[in-house]
């Protein structure tokens, strides 16, 4: 009896990685639910996040007693996810603490594996939640921008038009990973019209930019390789760390009597004179602090909007500094691991990932951005890397398809 005890235990440990792939679908389709229409049209948020927590737990059950890591690691993780669970409880802000359990127990899980899971799941469930919104079982937001009254920007079910066009960024960019940057010419054409379909239908203008860039990396692969040869780890760090230190500096003096802040307020839809809202009333605590938000997740826009959309604004303000220090931590790392593996798919997806994190607030949302679970995944160089070749060898190109 304790013989096939054993057997069976070793029997599951085996499947851990299965394990924690399925833990992982559900997680997604859940949030994903969560941020549609139908909470709370069908179900509740209270049901979401009981199943939510459910996850959460078996995931941490796995990485302690299926795991191969010493006593001293589970102990030290353990104590740092009770940690990060009451930092979460001081800001009200669950999204890291659950980001933390799923980057966690994605040690030593393929990442392939990863992608091909948050690829399935995320797919299943937008066109789940089109149906659901063409067939009139759950609402969509319809509205319209203040200087453009004539057209409509629909959600499709999802909270706001622009949920629906970064679900799809990041969906697109998860694909581009997936395939290494090497893809069919019909699936560049397919992609390019996909991108023009999801603004027409959102009018989500800095989407359109973020998907644009993507396809432009995609369409010659080997003009990234080459700037990344270039640059390297220590000037793609430099780089990241400019661009996120401007970013919150254009917030924080922003300055509404110049007729340049202004513009660039215009242009990046107010989230200039948000966040400067956000860091000179609220400020930047070390442990996070809870900061009421008014958005425009509801089928009523509320007339007193206030919500910060940048991810490092939202970091700085909301999680606290420990929080944006283990964040900007694990952004570097990987940065250093993908160029160390020469992962250019996923170094796109992870530049352009922290390209869109200043005008959108999905960095730590496992259902929108997968790409810091490589972390602690196991990462393996491509099988066919992209090679650098000449204008006139383009269609020479080598293509390794999966």
């Amino acid at each position: 009896m304790e013989e096939k005890a054993v057997t069976t235990f070793y029997q599951i440990k085996q499947q851990r990685s299965n394990l924690y792939l399925a833990c992982l679908a559900a997680f997604i389709c859940l949030m994903t639910i969560k941020l549609s229409y139908f909470v709370p049209t069908v179900l509740t948020m209270r049901t979401i996040y009981f199943f939510v927590k459910c996850l959460a737990a078996i995931i941490t059950l796995k990485f302690i007693i299926l795991d191969d890591f010493s006593a001293k690691i589970k102990l030290l993780v353990t104590g740092i996810i009770i940690i990060f669970y009451f930092l979460a409880k001081k800001s009200l802000d669950s999204n890291i603490f659950y980001y933390a359990i799923l980057l966690i127990g994605a040690a030593d899980v393929d990442f392939d594996k990863i992608l091909k899971t948050y690829l399935l799941t995320v797919s299943i469930s937008i066109f789940f939640i089109l149906f659901s919104c063409l067939t009139q079982m759950i609402p969509e937001q319809i509205v319209a921008r203040s200087s453009q009254l004539h057209i409509s920007r629909l959600s499709l079910g999802f909270l706001t038009p622009t949920d629906l066009a970064a679900r799809c960024f990041y969906l697109m960019a998860a694909y581009y990973a997936w395939r290494e940057l090497l893809l069919k010419n019909w699936e560049k054409v397919v992609f390019l019209l996909f991108t023009l379909l999801i603004f027409t239908l959102t009018n989500a203008r800095l989407d359109l930019l973020m998907m644009l860039l993507l396809w432009f990396i995609g369409f010659k692969p080997s003009w990234f390789k080459n700037l990344i040869t270039k640059l390297e780890f220590r000037g793609l760090a430099i780089l990241t760390a400019i661009y996120i230190c401007l970013n919150v500096s254009l917030a924080y003096f922003y300055d509404p009597h110049s007729s340049w802040f202004r513009i660039l307020d215009r242009l990046l839809s107010s989230r200039l004179s948000l966040g400067n809202i956000a860091l000179h009333q609220h400020g930047v605590p070390w442990f996070g602090q809870y900061v009421a938000e008014h958005s425009n997740g509801g089928l009523r826009v509320p007339t007193n909007y206030f919500y910060v959309d940048s991810s490092y604004i939202r970091l700085l303000v909301i999680s606290g500094v420990i929080i944006t220090i283990i964040v900007l931590t694990i952004i570097f790392y990987l940065l250093w691991k993908f160029c160390q593996t020469k992962s250019y798919g996923l170094l796109a997806f992870l530049l352009l990932t922290l390209l869109s994190s200043a005008i959108d607030q999905h960095l730590v949302e496992v259902s929108y951005n997968i790409v810091l679970l490589a972390a602690f995944a196991t990462v393996t160089a491509p099988k066919q890397p992209l090679t650098l070749y000449s204008p006139d060898s383009f269609n020479s190109f080598p293509l390794n398809y999966r």
